[in-house]
């Protein structure tokens, strides 16, 4: 948002000045329409949106938000869908269309920041939300420090207050229906790319994406250790959902990474574009959907009954003393 900021408006940046053609004339020189792409990352991000909707929903009334790791997860889920709205439906209509930057720039501008900010905001929650399970296991002084009641939400100010950096302070990423994918040069001039250049999006798929992958594996080997002796099958759920989840994270970061540096094989930036609309759509598809419905209800806090003082004991176990819980069922929600 920074040529809003210092500009007050999205050409009255030279950058980003379309101003030399009109907007159908770029549309034919750069364009390729790409309909059958388009209206399947449609579909697809409209089915994510939907199914997101009920789960968030299910979240805040069945009460989970007291465990602090559905706090995460529900910060997740919206930052999810609305980078979704971007990462698949937008890209679907654009596709569609055949656009690239100036055929709609200031709309292109925008969604590129929240597309960015999106990306960048689910990388830190999903570290967070690794750093919040693992220090169950390794240091739960620091977590109840960390993540007991309010404090979580206090904590995840950290990825939101950078997120609104990004979003507002860092080039965006632009649309082009030609290379299929969200890049960084309106490719407007010739041999200006280097203008755009965004350290931070490095930053964030380097650091982050490696840092996401160092804490999972961390967790998945504390959580077999802690299993062993134990018949428990989610420590095994634990595991392939944490390498499903890194090889997405980290195939989209791959790819838009190299994409600052050099074309890569169109069909790679395809995967890579694809890579990222999964990205925002794997929490509640691949795990809230089916843990909130298989919830029992004596696990959730009834406010209607004062309960038996075994009930008081159930509730008060899952939603106060769950780091004292010896059984590993909540770390199967780990995304």
């Amino acid at each position: 948002m920074n040529s809003l900021l210092i500009y007050g408006s999205v050409q009255g940046n030279p950058l980003y000045n379309c101003s030399s053609k009109p907007s159908f004339q770029w549309t034919q020189d750069l364009g390729t329409p790409r309909m059958f792409l388009g209206i399947i990352l449609m579909i697809f991000g409209v089915f994510v949106e939907i199914v997101y909707i009920p789960c968030l929903i299910a979240i805040y009334k069945r009460g989970l938000l007291k465990l602090s790791c559905y706090k995460i997860m529900f910060l997740l889920g919206v930052t999810d869908m609305i980078a979704t709205s971007i990462a698949t439906i937008l890209s679907g209509y654009l596709f569609i269309v055949g656009a690239v930057f100036c055929s709609y720039p200031e709309l292109i501008y925008v969604a590129g920041c929240i597309g960015l900010g999106g990306w960048v905001c689910s990388c830190a929650l999903t570290l967070l939300l690794v750093i919040n399970r693992i220090s169950d296991i390794l240091a739960p002084t620091i977590s109840e420090f960390l993540f007991t009641s309010y404090r979580t939400w206090i904590v995840s100010l950290i990825p939101i207050s950078y997120t609104l950096y990004v979003i507002c302070f860092t080039p965006p990423v632009i649309f082009n229906s030609r290379i299929m994918s969200w890049i960084r040069d309106p490719l407007i001039f010739e041999g200006r790319s280097k203008e755009y250049f965004n350290p931070i999006q490095i930053f964030n798929n380097i650091v982050l994406i490696t840092g996401t992958i160092v804490f999972y594996g961390a967790y998945c080997f504390f959580m077999r250790k802690r299993q062993m002796g134990f018949k428990i099958s989610s420590g095994r759920n634990v595991f392939i959902q944490s390498i499903q989840i890194c090889l997405i994270n980290c195939s989209a970061a791959i790819v838009y990474t190299s994409m600052m540096f050099f074309k890569p094989n169109e069909f790679i930036v395809l995967f890579g574009e694809l890579a990222w609309s999964l990205v925002h759509g794997k929490m509640m598809l691949s795990v809230t959907v089916k843990e909130v419905s298989r919830m029992p209800c004596h696990h959730l806090p009834d406010n209607e009954s004062n309960g038996s003082t075994r009930n008081d004991e159930l509730v008060s176990k899952e939603f106060c003393c769950q780091r004292q819980r010896k059984e590993q069922h909540d770390f199967h929600v780990m995304i």
